[in-house]
């Protein structure tokens, strides 16, 4: 009998389960950029996407790269090595697959060893 009753709670519960789920989910976000660490990148990464849409694999690729702008280096956590790869980008540009992953290798410089703190 008590698992039967704690079937029907269940069951009865359902509903207001799934509306409080469903509840998020039907309000828009209404800027999904606000919180980004570069709202105007993000805009311009969301209408690039949008023109972008009907494109698929290496075409895509290209619409994308041909409407996004540069990364602003001055944001990252090392901007020499943001630069650095930019510049690695642009000289490996038109090349795929693993000729693209070697140049990009070669042109990067290497990682900047990060200090840790002294053990107190």
């Amino acid at each position: 009998m008590h698992g039967l009753l704690g079937l029907a709670g269940a069951l009865l519960a359902l509903p207001l389960f799934a509306h409080a789920l469903a509840q998020p989910l039907a309000q828009p976000a209404a800027e999904p950029c606000a919180r980004a660490r570069d709202p105007v990148r993000c805009e311009a990464r969301l209408a690039a996407l949008k023109v972008c849409a009907a494109k698929r694999g290496a075409d895509q690729q290209a619409c994308l790269a041909a409407h996004m702008p540069p990364v602003d280096c001055r944001r990252s956590q090392d901007p020499a090595r943001c630069a650095a790869g930019q510049r690695a980008a642009e000289i490996c540009r038109g090349k795929a697959g693993n000729q693209l992953r070697q140049c990009l290798r070669d042109q990067q410089p290497p990682k900047t060893a990060r200090k840790r703190p002294a053990a107190a």
